[in-house]
């Protein structure tokens, strides 16, 4: 089991998993910037590595070290990436938003974060879901291409669909709209995407192919993108 634990960066992910990590009982653990490189220790059992991907190959090669165990956190990177500089190597990623700095941040470390493991051997990966699993409640096994799947999944259920949140803000506000009214409609798409095929779901003027409707609402939209946009979708929504 490890106990000695090093989090190199201090982003969203990194800080959260820190916070995680200090409630637990018998692990010590530290928090290194990706800047600081330099100070990070040669004697913790597991290096756990929460960056932006395009930095990894940078700061691993600063490393002068090897690392007995490494993990990194990304849900579009190889492990093999860490192959290089650690005799163990592998994945721990959290499928979950986090912001280290919103209101609703940290409520993650509350809810049932799915975390997903692997590793480069077979008993590397079960001392990794033995570790996880004492730690969180909704841990899964899965291989590199399914953790790439999630993430590409991840962006448009997510990232996208968050994106879209700001122009129907921006709507509201524009119109001089109490932005909680949008909430219980928000909750209910939740709720049938939950409990249901989303396709089977899908409602508004695109499923119904309500032309005049759809016209009146691009003539209304002052952006050129957003008209774009709203024609994209809506020839999805129609295929």
């Amino acid at each position: 089991m490890f106990t000695k634990i090093a989090i190199i960066g201090t982003g969203n992910i990194g800080t959260w998993l820190l916070k995680i990590l200090q409630n637990q009982n018998n692990i010590s653990v530290i928090s290194v910037s990706s800047r600081k490189i330099d100070i990070l220790p040669c004697d913790f059992d597991l290096y756990v590595f929460a960056l932006k991907d395009d930095v990894y190959e940078v700061v691993l090669k600063q490393i002068s070290f090897t690392m007995p165990c490494a993990v990194h956190t990304s849900g579009s990177l190889s492990q093999n990436i860490l192959a290089p500089f650690a005799e163990k190597y592998g994945v721990i990623y959290p499928y979950q938003t986090i912001l280290r700095n919103a209101v609703c941040g940290m409520r993650c470390a509350e809810i049932q974060v799915p975390v997903c493991v692997e590793a480069s051997g077979t008993i590397f990966e079960n001392a990794l879901l033995d570790w996880t699993q004492a730690i969180f409640n909704n841990v899964h096994k899965i291989n590199e291409q399914q953790r790439f799947a999630m993430h590409l999944a991840a962006v448009f259920a997510c990232n996208f669909t968050n994106a879209m949140y700001g122009i129907a803000y921006n709507i509201f506000k524009e119109n001089k709209l109490d932005w909680s009214l949008m909430f219980p409609l928000l909750e209910q798409t939740l709720t049938n995407a939950k409990y249901n095929d989303p396709h089977l779901c899908q409602t508004g003027p695109a499923v119904r192919n309500d032309i005049s409707i759809m016209k009146k609402h691009c003539k209304d939209l002052n952006n050129e993108d957003l008209r774009l946009l709203y024609k994209i979708v809506s020839k999805i929504i129609q295929q």
